[in-house]
């Protein structure tokens, strides 16, 4: 069965009395195209358009009103002030949608030497620094704690290491079974072979197993041993739980909230926590009059899932997905821009320059998941798919931001052809590139 189309849009839905703007960035092609949304009533000779001296912000008025003013995700180059003048005798053929209160306007990225931009770009790699939570922002001194009630789960004095891509052990098992053979006279007995395989870690037996007092870190969560664990219990899966991203796998709850954490993973012989469930202590104190507060931080679950979509397009080269919790309701998704920077201005509200994926997203029924992950012999399917399992909370977190992201944008760029378009905001270290 084919995905549902997406819902159809009455321009009149957005409201009749505002201005709004949003302006996006392509890195790749280094092109920034602001967007323009007027009351279909005003006329095109009653909007005022003005570049800053800077490059670097515009504002916009309707006739004598006060301007909004927003700040653009890069500095444009000098012929912009040209493509921002409205000319009443040559609008109809630059912007054919003026009459019904759209107006875009694409603009190129100022190359100058001296502009922080141009590094900026040159630096705006889409797979770069996306993952939150790493072993590196981690110290000794960190603690786990339960995001919903505040209970402890994890307490200090670890190690903190990170996990090898997802592709690791397929990489290994290539590796014994295609290494080069060593040259004459350095051949050893098979006894030696196999000890250079588990020391050196290429033997198709080693795998990853968690370490009392060690930490591994992934992009969605962290390995740990059960007996590092505080303040949780394990509960055996019931068949008819559908909400569990592994079924057949123990939960890890909460001992306070019953908040599920994580799941027990036999093989590893550990408990994996998910990071959208925790908050982390930081090892700066919030206070320097108090060095014994402590800080605690979180990441959305919009962060940490598009840093699993990120991981997914740098393995397994895959920019489509379906995502879901409980095969009955999900979402095919694809990947339209790994990286983009974008900003939006109304009079109700100001979102500064950040960095998101731009996403086109269809809503999908069971028959559709069903049909799309294992297609009937002879019946037609997508080539590259791949599924996405997640916690309810975490799904309808993300549907919820694909949708209010939507929303934001200006009537002629929420859909593309049978795909409703979405933005999704990526993690991006501060202080460093990422």
């Amino acid at each position: 069965m084919p995905p549902s189309p997406p819902p159809q849009l009455n321009p009149g839905s957005q409201s009749t009395s505002t201005l709004h703007l949003h302006a996006e960035l392509l890195p790749n092609i280094r092109q920034l195209t602001l967007y323009i949304s007027t009351p279909t009533n005003v006329p095109s000779t009653d909007l005022n358009i003005a570049l800053s001296e800077s490059r670097r912000a515009v504002s916009i008025s309707l006739g004598s009103d006060d301007p909004i003013t927003m700040k653009l995700p890069a500095r444009v180059n000098q012929t912009s002030h040209r493509i921002l003048h409205l000319n009443p005798t040559t609008l109809p053929q630059t912007q054919p949608r003026a009459s019904q209160g759209q107006y875009s306007f694409r603009m190129q990225v100022d190359d100058s030497h001296n502009n922080d931009d141009t590094i900026l770009l040159k630096d705006d790699d889409p797979l770069d620094g996306y993952v939150p939570w790493t072993a590196t922002d981690m110290s000794s001194e960190t603690r786990l704690r339960c995001l919903k009630c505040g209970g402890e789960v994890l307490g200090e004095g670890k190690v903190w290491k990170d996990l090898p891509s997802g592709n690791w052990a397929e990489m290994m098992d290539f590796w014994h079974c295609h290494k080069p053979d060593p040259p004459k006279g350095e051949r050893g007995g098979d006894g030696e072979e196999e000890t250079n395989a588990v020391v050196k870690g290429y033997g198709a037996a080693n795998q990853v197993v968690a370490t009392s007092g060690t930490v591994l870190v992934d992009v969605a969560g962290f390995l740990v041993a059960g007996v590092d664990c505080l303040g949780v219990k394990q509960i055996p899966d019931d068949d008819d739980d559908t909400t569990n991203p592994q079924p057949e796998a123990d939960k890890i709850h909460c001992s306070t909230c019953t908040t599920q954490l994580g799941i027990h993973d036999p093989i590893a012989n550990g408990h994996r926590l998910f990071k959208t469930r925790l908050s982390a202590s930081t090892s700066s104190p919030s206070s320097p009059e108090d060095p014994t507060a402590i800080t605690w931080s979180h990441h959305s679950p919009e962060t940490i899932i598009s840093a699993q979509l990120l991981e997914l397009i740098d393995r397994e080269s895959a920019r489509r997905f379906i995502i879901h919790c409980d095969n009955k309701t999900g979402l095919l998704i694809w990947i339209f821009s790994p990286t983009l920077r974008y900003s939006n201005a109304s009079s109700t509200h100001s979102i500064a320059a950040q960095r998101a994926m731009k996403v086109f997203y269809q809503t999908l029924g069971e028959d559709a998941i069903e049909g799309m992950l294992h297609p009937e012999p002879g019946v037609s399917s997508l080539a590259a798919v791949e599924e996405v399992k997640l916690m309810r909370e975490e799904f309808e977190a993300f549907a919820g931001v694909l949708e209010a992201s939507s929303a934001l944008l200006p009537l002629e760029a929420r859909v593309f052809r049978e795909w409703s378009v979405g933005l999704v905001r990526r993690f991006e270290r501060r202080g460093g590139r990422g």
